[in-house]
């Protein structure tokens, strides 16, 4: 047997900006909670990547992702450096890993407008605190694993992970989306 190694998903994936791949990517992420956010360190001379889990407050249309963030934070500092990140979702279901640029944005009325029992937990001072701000992510690219129910995503990631059927995974394997 010949194992097969890519150096990335998009190596063999299905790159696509169709509108209903667009759709599933804006579904799945609307479903999801908790992210790994990962930004360049900006106090690493090496070019350190760190990743934070975060609480998505929204997932809008086309990629966009918003976080509530402390302006005074090291992942502010880090996106002030270098806007550049990645921000991965998992669940049983699927698996979604956003590519793009983030930004911190100061505007205490959408503070307001996104605070919640979640945030009040891990955010100090509440919406008012003017130190609390919004991450907004711009995704370019989305690859996604999955998404159907949990049993078509188990299999389709056994098949992937062996190699099985790769001259045929028309419907396997990853999809990389541009937003």
């Amino acid at each position: 047997m010949t194992e097969q190694h890519y150096s990335s998903p998009a190596d063999r994936a299905n790159v696509t900006s169709e509108p209903e791949e667009v759709e599933k990517v804006n579904d799945l992420l609307d479903g999801f909670d908790v992210a790994m956010v990962t930004t360049v360190d900006s106090d690493s001379a090496e070019g350190r990547l760190t990743s934070r889990p975060l609480s998505t407050q929204e997932a809008r249309e086309d990629g966009v992702v918003l976080f509530l963030v402390r302006g005074s934070s090291a992942i502010a500092k880090d996106i002030e450096a270098n806007p550049n990140v990645n921000v991965a979702y998992s669940s049983m279901k699927a698996w979604v890993s956003l590519s793009g640029t983030a930004e911190i944005v100061e505007d205490p009325a959408l503070v307001a407008e996104l605070w919640s029992a979640g945030a009040e937990m891990f955010m100090d001072g509440g919406p008012e605190d003017p130190d609390n701000r919004v991450m907004r992510v711009t995704g370019e690219t989305a690859a996604y694993w999955g998404g159907e129910s949990l049993v078509a995503t188990v299999v389709k990631t056994i098949k992937t992970i062996t190699g099985r059927g790769q001259e045929k995974d028309e419907e396997g394997g990853t999809t990389v989306v541009e937003l």
